[in-house]
Order: structure tokens, then C-alpha cells, then sequence
């Protein structure tokens, strides 16, 4: 009996033993450690980018005045200076009404030069009474007829002599020729490019962008120019031009810039990608990692230093790229933003910031 007691005490004591055990508080779990950032709100603008070409500045397409047939074209692709000899038509057809004004003007001078004297004449004998005023008047009616004809005979002279001008085409610039429409021996009309001449020196990147670019103001940005075949050859260019209205099938709007001395040496032709940065605004960027979602309004988790506690902040978004969303509201300087893991983190959570971040 006695041993049977001592069963039941040594029983309940491990009973009791096991029920203390039972009874020990859990652990507390670590808080989970998070990335983040610190909200700062600048100014930032929108950085869009365009491609384009580089075209000369000046592009003259030449033609005659006159219709003729071509004697002398230079070839395509040659360097110019300015006033130099570019194309010429037949000469002759000129020459011979040059020719022509000439003789007509010496005809006419003679004329004047007889009806000078003859009124000189007639003037002296009427004041002698020896002819009468009818012939006075004749005589100075034939002086100013004759005072016509040489004025128009000088003028004929100088048109002429204009006209045989037309014969040649100049170089209006230095410059480079980069293309030709007509050949020697043939005949060309009045007005018909004949050689295309552009500037060697001034170039411009010329670029069709949209009316949204437009409206935000981008022909007052300053434009930074690269060769999309070597991005490291850059250039900075302002807007020198933009066309009044839309193009009407692509309804863009085209704009030229007129570059520096380093987009001088870039290539006629190349394709080059301007970039510029358009409406700048006090905004909070933010890894786009960072975005979640409160009873389906935007928002992001921030992080309260006092309880160490993470609390939805709902935030307007301003736009997104690649890699980030631009706040535009629900954000001050300072505030501590979690910026990985945010499909996991819960609004009151404890957390903790990784060491050197939070500062």
C-alpha cells in the first residue's frame, strides 16, 4: 500500500512539471527588417526623348531666269565658295540684245541730240521773230519725245545687260553641292533646278515631335543632341524653329535646333536623338517597387520611427517610368517609405530599417 502511494506522489509531480512547461509564454518574434527611402521632394521635370536627323541650315535650290540650253553645270558633291560660277546656259541669245540696246541707245542719242539743237535753234529765232510759235512748240515737243526715247533706250541697255547676268548661276554661300537636276547640253526652262547648294558650316537637328511636346512648352527647352550611332558624340541645341501648323497626315509638328560647335561635326543625314527635360514640378521620386494598394486607393507603407510601426499612406501619382513613380501628394520631406516587399508587409506591422538606411 505504502509503495502505491509513493506511485501516485512521483506521478503527480511529473504531471505537475509538464503543465509548467505548458504554461511558459512563446518567444517573441523578431521585428522583420525592411528597405527603404527617405521622401524628398525637388523639383523634377520630365525627361522625353525624340529622334530626328541632321539637316543644313540653308538649302538653296538654284534655277536660271532665262530658258536656255546648259554649257556648264559643276559637279555633284564639290565644295563652293560664295559668288563662285555653279552653272551656265548659252550666252548668245543675251549678248545679241545687249548688242541691240546698245545700238538702240546710240540711235536715240543722236535723235536727242538733234532736237536739242533744233529747239536751241528755233528758241533764237523766235526771239528774233523770224519763225513763228507753232514751230517753237514743235521743236520742243520733238526735244522731249526724243528726252523719252533716250530714257527708254538707257533703261532697255540696263536690262539687258541684267538679263545677260541671268546667263549664270552663283553660289549665294560657301557651301557643298548636294545635288544636281539637269546636264550639259540640255535644255532647261526658266525656274528648273538645276543644282541644289547647302551650307557646309551651320547645321540643325530637325526633329517631328507631337502637340502634348508641344504644349508643355519644349520650344523653350534647351536640347541636348547625340548620334544614336555613337551616343558618346553630344551636342546642346536650342529650338530655332518651329512650323506654324501640323503636318496633315502625321499631325506633327516640325522643329528645328540649332546646334553648337561640337554638332558641326556630326554627319549631314545622321539620325540623332535630342532629349529634353519639360515641366518641372516639386515632386517625390520613389522606387516603383514601393507602390501598393489601400482599400484600392494608391498608396505606399511609411514608416513611424517613434513606434517603429509601418501605416498605409495614400499619395496621388503624378506618372511612372521604368523604373520609378513621381508623387505628386501624401508625401513630405523626411518620411521614411518601404520600398521592397510591400505584397508582405501589413498596415500597424513592427518593423525594423536595415542598417544605414532611414538617416
Amino acid at each position: 500500500m505504502k509503495t502505491s502511494i509513493l506511485k501516485y506522489v512521483a506521478l503527480a509531480g511529473v504531471l505537475g512539471l509538464l503543465a509548467g512547461c505548458s504554461e511558459a509564454e512563446p518567444e517573441a518574434k523578431a521585428p522583420r527588417p525592411i528597405k527603404s527611402v527617405v521622401a524628398e521632394i525637388r523639383s523634377i521635370g520630365e525627361t522625353v526623348s525624340q529622334t530626328g536627323e541632321i539637316r543644313p541650315r540653308y538649302e538653296t535650290p538654284m534655277s536660271f531666269r532665262l530658258d536656255g540650253q546648259l554649257t556648264f553645270r559643276v559637279e555633284n558633291g564639290i565644295e563652293v565658295k560664295a559668288g563662285e560660277r555653279l552653272a551656265s546656259i548659252d550666252k548668245v541669245p543675251a549678248q545679241n540684245n545687249v548688242l541691240t540696246a546698245r545700238a538702240e541707245l546710240a540711235t536715240t542719242q543722236s535723235a536727242l541730240e538733234f532736237a536739242r539743237l533744233t529747239a536751241e535753234r528755233n528758241r533764237e529765232l523766235f526771239s528774233k521773230n523770224a519763225i513763228s510759235r507753232a514751230q517753237l512748240q514743235e521743236a520742243e515737243a520733238n526735244l522731249q519725245t526724243a528726252q523719252a526715247r533716250f530714257a527708254a533706250a538707257t533703261t532697255a541697255l540696263s536690262t539687258a545687260e541684267e538679263t545677260l547676268t541671268y546667263t549664270e548661276i552663283k553660289a549665294p554661300r560657301d557651301g557643298i553641292v548636294s545635288a544636281v537636276g539637269a546636264n550639259v547640253g540640255q535644255v532647261v526652262q526658266a525656274g528648273q533646278q538645276v543644282v541644289t547648294v547647302i551650307s557646309n558650316q551651320d547645321r540643325d537637328a530637325v526633329f517631328d515631335i507631337p502637340e502634348r511636346l508641344l504644349n508643355a512648352g519644349a520650344e523653350t527647352t534647351e536640347v541636348e543632341v547625340s548620334l544614336i550611332s555613337n551616343p558618346a558624340a553630344t551636342a546642346t541645341g536650342t529650338v530655332r524653329e518651329v512650323t506654324p501648323s501640323a503636318d496633315p497626315i502625321t499631325r506633327t509638328f516640325r522643329v528645328k535646333v540649332s546646334l553648337d560647335d561640337k554638332g558641326q561635326r556630326m554627319p549631314f543625314g545622321a539620325a540623332v536623338l535630342g532629349t529634353i527635360v519639360i515641366s518641372p514640378r516639386d515632386l517625390v521620386e520613389l522606387p516603383a517597387s514601393a507602390l501598393t494598394n489601400s482599400n484600392g486607393a494608391t498608396a505606399v507603407f511609411v514608416f513611424d520611427k517613434a513606434s517603429s510601426k509601418l501605416a498605409y499612406r495614400t499619395v496621388q501619382i503624378d506618372r511612372y517610368d521604368d523604373q520609378n513613380i513621381y508623387v505628386a501628394s501624401g508625401l513630405k520631406t523626411g518620411d521614411i517609405i518601404a520600398t521592397a516587399g510591400v505584397s508582405k508587409l501589413r498596415d500597424g506591422e513592427v518593423v525594423k530599417l536595415e542598417a544605414g538606411e532611414g538617416q
